[in-house]
């Protein structure tokens, strides 16, 4: 895949990519992404791939812990009620 815009060439997206010009904000942007891969990647033309056998031994049980914290740039000066008025 290729994107060109004017004199902003993108030859590779990722799961976690964003294209953005002109004048804008992106806020609370998070990505998380795993990727098992038993026998990577193959690049190239004519490639011949025979009689493979690929094994992902992946034995923990929590691959990537995502912890939240608060973002300051996101907080408001509302305060929260009880609903009573």
């Amino acid at each position: 895949m290729k994107i060109v815009f004017d004199s902003i060439s993108i030859t590779s997206i990722s799961q976690n990519s964003g294209v953005f010009t002109g004048s804008n904000i992106q806020l609370n942007w998070q990505s998380q992404t795993k990727e098992n891969s038993a026998m990577g990647k193959v690049i190239g033309d004519f490639n011949h791939l025979m009689n493979n056998i690929n094994v992902v031994y992946d034995n923990d049980l929590i691959d990537m812990p995502i912890i939240t914290q608060p973002n300051p740039m996101n907080q408001s000066n509302e305060k929260k009620g009880d609903g009573q008025h």
